[in-house]
């Protein structure tokens, strides 16, 4: 029950935004184009358009609240090209790495959260992970790379994150204010979460897009594979991962998929408007050989509580993507491999990440 209104609340709201985005959308589709002596000017240039997106992905899909229990991401993709300083002096130091024609600036601001699994006791039992939270920011480059005739051929993506472990990064209250909206046990065992640190983590990421489209009678069915390697260096987490990621929909749109939090399968989340409605199933899955985790090992520069690592992880998914207009919304379930010694299950949850363009 707890789960279902759970679900339930944030798939309203997802939708309600969804909603309120592909109206705006439609409204524009119908709004008459501009004559040339309109004051009002040209019709809009879709491609400065750039993209919102949000994510929030939980576990009590499964009815759990252990491990990765809470993540959350606020990300904004800008228009192609469309680089402030930073963006063009930093694609002039990594332009050597690819032929891209297209570079996007990203940005974005999350949070996650760790428990062991019994949240109960406030004491946490001291062979489990410990409560953890980090707020972080995050800006990068997407370096896009096309086929002559425009379908995506490769995706570089170059990002750093920066965050605040401990009391500050408000994993806490925001973890106990949505117990109590939900009626969930309240946590107990905050007070020995790991202490203040500034961490970070470097990020790259390599993604090759190959589709197809099936002549099929009466639905015209594409598909698509993205194979991806990708490396994160830092006290946040140190890890080199390789993986896929499969898609099959009607108008499938030329980008990489719906973000996701990392470690997790991501993408920048830059996509095109279709005409109408499309939508498209996905799976994939990622493995990752893992040196640091700050989440399951313990802080880095101070004697904390922490647990031995499974340096090798695995993480499979399945879900669901629906795009009217300009907007999207996609939902996807989550089965993560242990991560530390002593986890004896596979850790499940939930994301839905809707995105738009304005």
């Amino acid at each position: 029950m707890m789960a279902r209104r759970f679900w339930t609340a944030l798939a309203i709201a997802a939708l309600a935004w969804a909603g309120a985005a592909a109206a705006a959308s439609a409204q524009s589709a119908a709004a008459p184009a501009a004559a040339p002596s309109d004051p009002a000017g040209p019709p809009e240039d879709k491609s400065k358009r750039g993209t919102w997106s949000l994510t929030i992905e939980n576990d009590i899909i499964a009815g759990t609240d252990r491990d990765y229990t809470n993540g959350g991401l606020l990300s904004y993709v800008g228009p192609g090209n469309d680089l402030p300083w930073i963006g063009r002096l930093a694609k002039s130091a990594l332009e050597w790495t690819n032929d891209a024609q297209t570079w996007h600036m990203t940005y974005g601001i999350g949070q996650n959260m760790y428990t062991p699994e019994d949240i109960v006791s406030s004491t946490p039992d001291p062979n489990d992970r410990p409560y953890a939270g980090v707020l972080y920011g995050s800006i990068g480059l997407a370096a896009d790379e096309r086929h002559p005739d425009g379908d995506p051929r490769r995706l570089d993506v170059f990002a750093l994150d920066i965050g605040i472990v401990g009391e500050a990064s408000l994993a806490e209250p925001t973890q106990k204010l949505v117990h109590k909206i939900i009626g969930s046990e309240r946590p107990r065992g905050w007070s020995e979460q790991l202490g203040t640190e500034v961490a970070f983590r470097a990020l790259y990421e390599r993604n090759w897009r190959a589709s197809k489209k099936w002549d099929v009678p009466i639905i015209p069915l594409e598909t698509d594979i993205t194979p991806h390697i990708g490396l994160a260096l830092g006290t946040l987490e140190t890890y080199a991962a390789a993986g896929f990621s499969v898609r099959i929909g009607e108008d499938l749109s030329d980008d990489y998929g719906p973000s996701r939090v990392r470690p997790a399968l991501a993408s920048p989340g830059f996509f095109r408007d279709v005409d109408g409605f499309s939508y498209y199933l996905f799976a994939g899955a990622q493995t990752r050989y893992v040196a640091r985790d700050l989440f399951v090992e313990g802080s880095t520069f101070r004697e904390s509580a922490g647990v031995d690592l499974q340096p090798y992880q695995l993480d499979l998914q399945a879900g669901l993507a629906i795009q009217v207009g300009r907007t999207e919304i996609a939902i996807s379930h989550i089965a993560r491999s242990p991560q530390h010694d002593g986890q004896e299950r596979w850790s499940r949850f939930g994301s839905i990440n809707v995105r738009t363009r304005f």
